[in-house]
């Protein structure tokens, strides 16, 4: 029995649903819309009753609108849609969600406490998050084992700190020959909600010449959601 049938009555949830191709929307449209499927290799149709949940981080309404994913599929989908926002954006969430994640590790180590120190919290609230809430999982698991291989003996309580979550700071990007001169030297004239307007629009410009245009692609190397940079793009004028 495939997923549908073995969540019959239940429900059954779609990972990354802005991957599937024309071909596969068409074939679960097909089901959500009769209730029905076809067995691989019989002609025979069973019924089937699932609530779907389905996710993704692309913005399904710009990919209908490229023709890259079906409307009809689009609206059964979106019946009750719920914007989660990156990990990003959600400040001191990161924290509690650190602690379900040390918690994980604590029990599977055997350890009494596993914990931050303050400037490991510090380092998690100033990072952007590319990878989003995976890349934490991983992150803590990683750090973990790396706190835990500098002591000779296991010990009862670990604590992570900054330099063993190793993460990038603003203040580890290299310094550029032209940024040598002292902030006392330098003179800094105009408003900086317009620099900073004209600088994100360069960064998204570049970007998408990068990749042809590709809007979700640009979207990942900038460590944006679809929906955010297409957001972000209208309010400077690029869209």
């Amino acid at each position: 029995r495939g997923k549908f049938e073995l969540a019959n009555g239940g429900t059954l949830f779609l990972d990354e649903v802005g991957e599937l191709s024309l071909q596969v929307q068409a074939k679960l449209l097909r089901v959500l819309q009769s209730g029905q499927l076809q067995r691989l290799g019989s002609d025979q149709e069973h019924r089937v009753d699932v609530r779907l949940i389905a996710a993704t981080n692309r913005d399904l309404s710009e990919e209908v609108r490229a023709g890259r994913y079906r409307a009809d599929f689009y609206h059964r989908l979106s019946v009750y849609p719920l914007q989660v926002p990156p990990l990003r954006e959600r400040g001191r969430d990161v924290l509690l969600i650190s602690g379900y994640f040390l918690e994980q590790n604590r029990s599977r180590m055997g350890l009494n406490s596993l914990r931050l120190t303050p400037d490991a919290q510090a380092a998690l609230l100033a990072y952007t998050w590319p990878g989003n809430v995976r890349e934490l999982e991983h992150l803590i698991g990683r750090s973990a084992l790396k706190a835990l291989g500098q002591h000779p003996e296991r010990p009862k309580i670990l604590s992570l700190s900054a330099n063993d979550l190793d993460l990038p700071t603003p203040h580890s990007e290299p310094v550029s020959a032209s940024s040598n001169a002292s902030p006392a030297s330098a003179t800094i004239v105009g408003d900086l909600r317009l620099a900073l307007d004209a600088y994100q629009r360069e960064l998204i410009q570049a970007s998408l010449e990068r990749h042809q245009h590709n809007w979700a692609s640009a979207a990942r190397e900038l460590g944006l959601d679809r929906a955010n940079l297409n957001r972000l793009a209208k309010r400077l004028g690029l869209r």
